[in-house]
């Protein structure tokens, strides 16, 4: 058995001095009842695991903090919208395909439309739809890119949102262990060309060859590659694929979230309280006071990884950064040297953190120790982005994700990863493991049709 791999979009770094991942944080599992095969690995693998409080605390466009009377009133109102809207997506999908919703229709249009007929005070119904924006970082992606047809599908937080305390790397090995282990591995090879048989008659085999010149040739390839990389690579396939893949392929809109990392001597906002009683997640809506660096007041948020459980409870925030914010700050930050990037980044975030209780600029603990922000975008194997989203004008996301899912069987070729997922659970770790556990499965049962 041989195995080409280029990079795992699971990923760490130690920049900050400790492990974080740098990838995927959250393990979204599900209300079904059956197994969710993630967490039952985190459980076996003994990978600590964070439950958030629901306390919440948010800052309006003038930087005064929201009372908590206000924060939980609008919070439940704004998430019964996003549920209600995924149950009418839903329902329009099970009814007539989602036909009857306008193909442009987005999330952000269902909330507005929701708050004008519920909410009479103005004021409360503009920060409601601030909040609203709270949904790009699930998908990378401002609320009003997010299609309202194809909401349903993007229902992957039906049960508990847990978050990986130390970071994925044992989970990791013991998924990776049998191909380790029983695997040839060829790591730091690119693929250049894929030519397949153009049928599945006996003998024939799919031809691989990679930038170094090697030819290396299989009885059934499976594509793991992020949707990105295939956007930008349709041509490396020989003979092309079919009209209908690659327009599924191009269909699929690639999100562009990022990550920053901003660690402190020590947690200056925890001073007063415990992991329990500090909100988990902070919001500042459309910070108008940040002109001078955020001119576009673009919405921020962070959650308190200092209210992780020890060892793992580091003075460090994290923000969620997406859509052109993301861009921006990536953009800017691209190629310049380490001392450059902790500056820039200081000065744009420093409005929002100073903010933050126990703030005092005289105090040496609230002067950042160290900064690491991602540049997925940047990123040539990952296809310069994040993961796959279903963005408004897209007509038939639900079938593009089938069509990558059923790949060429009879050229022996295969597709899995987040982007080829059961549908709720698209652009998750849990989505591309099932994934690739059903190509797996359907694999092995065209060499042993009684296998179960």
């Amino acid at each position: 058995m041989n195995c080409i791999a280029d990079r795992l979009q699971i990923c760490q770094s130690n920049e900050l001095g400790y492990m974080i991942d740098i990838g995927p944080n959250w393990i979204h599992t599900w209300d079904s009842g059956e197994v969710h095969p993630i967490l039952k690995l985190a459980a076996e693998t003994k990978t600590p695991i964070h439950r958030w409080n629901n306390k919440q605390m948010i800052f309006d466009s003038f930087g005064n903090m929201l009372s908590e009377e206000t924060t939980d009133r609008l919070s439940t109102l704004l998430w019964n919208y996003i549920e209600e809207a995924f149950r009418f997506s839903a329902e329009a999908h099970a009814q007539d395909n989602g036909a009857s919703i306008p193909v442009e229709d987005s999330l952000y249009d269902f909330i507005q439309r929701k708050s004008v007929e519920e909410l009479q005070d103005e004021q409360e119904r503009e920060i409601l739809l601030q909040m609203s924006e709270m949904w790009g970082a699930y998908v990378g992606e401002p609320v009003w890119k997010q299609s309202l047809r194809f909401a349903w599908m993007e229902e992957c937080c039906g049960g508990e949102e847990t978050f990986v305390a130390s970071n994925y790397s044992a989970i990791l090995d013991r998924i990776s262990k049998a191909a380790i282990d029983s695997a040839n591995l060829f790591l730091a090879k690119r693929v250049i060309s894929v030519q397949t048989p153009k049928d599945r008659n006996p003998g024939g085999q799919v031809c691989i060859m990679t930038d170094d010149g090697s030819l290396w040739k299989f009885d059934e390839v499976v594509l793991t590659t992020p949707l990105g990389w295939l956007k930008k690579h349709l041509g490396c396939f020989s003979p092309p694929l079919s009209p209908r893949l690659s327009s599924a392929i191009t269909n699929l809109k690639l999100s562009h979230l990022e990550k920053v990392f901003i660690t402190f001597p020590a947690a200056f906002w925890m001073s007063d309280h415990t992991a329990d009683s500090f909100p988990s997640y902070i919001n500042w809506l459309c910070p108008k006071y940040a002109n001078e660096t955020n001119p576009h007041h673009w919405a921020q948020e962070i959650w308190n990884l200092a209210s992780f459980s020890p060892p793992h409870n580091h003075p460090t925030i994290l923000f969620y950064l997406y859509g052109d914010c993301s861009r921006f700050i990536v953009d800017t930050i691209c190629n310049k040297t380490k001392e450059e990037k902790y500056q820039f980044l200081n000065e744009f975030f420093s409005p929002y953190y100073s903010r933050l209780p126990g703030f005092d600029p005289d105090n040496p603990n609230c002067t950042p120790k160290a900064i690491l922000a991602t540049e997925w975008l940047k990123d040539e194997l990952n296809g310069f982005g994040s993961y796959c989203n279903f963005q408004s004008g897209i007509e038939e996301a639900d079938q593009d994700v089938e069509t990558i899912r059923k790949g060429c069987a009879e050229r022996r070729l295969w597709f899995c990863g987040e982007h080829a997922a059961p549908f709720e659970e698209c652009g998750t770790v849990a989505g591309a493991y099932l994934s690739g556990e059903n190509i797996g499965k359907r694999i092995a049962k065209l060499y042993e049709p009684d296998i179960q």
